[in-house]
């Protein structure tokens, strides 16, 4: 069809080139996005310069370090979630068993989103036929629930292979201490029980740092970190969401810096679940859409936004 032929008001295009779209600026960039839909990076760069023929228009202004939605691509692209969107639900709705299917979920502690409960709730609800199952627990054990058949998804730190990222965010240092009054003695930790990632993270960092430290409480649960913190009995190792408004952040010169940490899903592989991703992309997009509420994860990618008040 000729381009005299073509209709302007008639979106010439495929999924592909909507997804590698949404792909380039939720990942930052053509090369993450290429591993994302599993194409390659030129092929991606082909898809949304055509995509970009049909359009008449230009979406991604693209230097050497960055890319960024133009004007008219911040108006595309809301539009291409909701055509992907619909588009996955249209297959869902006719692939998904008619009997009600259980999904098992497990959540490490340490990085449950504020509101979990409610997101499960409207998942739920929009899903009639799903039923869902949350275990809470460390990294390793769920992994170990997961190699077990026991578990669909598992959503967790860095500690295992064949994860998808979904979030990032910083490792803080949280709790009480004064360095002034002996800058000499030990810190006093508060960890959760081995194995756990963050408690060697803490012990690598002020081993570096040449900074003395003992572990003065071992905690079996997140729960029980935050009101040790609270209760003024030491320090601890939390990604920032975890840190709550009566929580306090210490300084970066009293103890030294930590890396980020981020979430990510893994799928049983062994099991094909009719609502593995759909679950995983309707949480991330319930987390992007609500970035902006104060009563939700405090950083998303690396981007810092407003703290409990």
């Amino acid at each position: 069809m000729s381009k005299a032929n073509r209709s302007k008001f008639k979106l010439d295009t495929d999924l592909i080139s909507l997804r590698a779209l949404v792909a380039v600026v939720e990942e930052g960039g053509f090369s993450a996005a290429a591993k994302r839909v599993h194409r390659s990076q030129s092929a991606i760069s082909l898809q949304i310069a055509k995509l970009e023929e049909r359009l008449n228009t230009k979406l991604l202004e693209r230097t050497s370090r960055s890319v960024s939605l133009t004007p008219a691509g911040e108006t595309f692209i809301s539009y291409a979630r909701r055509i992907l969107e619909l588009a996955d639900e249209a297959i869902l709705a006719v692939t998904s068993p008619e009997e009600t299917t259980l999904l098992r979920v497990g959540f490490a502690e340490y990085l449950v989103p504020q509101h979990l409960h409610h997101l499960l709730a409207r998942f739920r609800r929009a899903h009639p036929s799903c039923d869902l199952s949350l275990v809470l627990g460390s990294g390793v054990s769920l992994h170990e629930a997961m190699d077990r058949g026991e578990l669909d998804i598992v959503f967790a730190g860095p500690e295992a292979e064949n994860g998808q990222v979904l979030w990032e965010e910083p490792l803080v240092w949280s709790g009480a201490i004064n360095l002034a009054d002996d800058p000499d003695a030990p810190i006093e930790l508060i960890m959760m029980h081995p194995p756990c990632s963050y408690r060697q993270i803490a012990f690598n960092a002020l081993t570096k740092s040449a900074k003395p430290f003992k572990t003065t409480i071992e905690a079996n649960s997140v729960q029980a970190v935050q009101s040790a913190i609270r209760a003024g009995l030491g320090v601890s190792v939390l990604p920032l969401s975890a840190v709550e408004a009566d929580m306090p952040l210490l300084k970066s010169n009293d103890l030294p810096d930590l890396p980020n940490t981020a979430v990510l899903s893994y799928v049983n592989a062994d099991l094909s679940h009719p609502y593995a991703q759909r679950f995983i992309d309707f949480l991330l997009e319930c987390i992007r859409d609500n970035i902006e509420s104060p009563l939700q994860l405090k950083v998303l990618n690396g981007e810092k936004v407003a703290a409990n008040s």
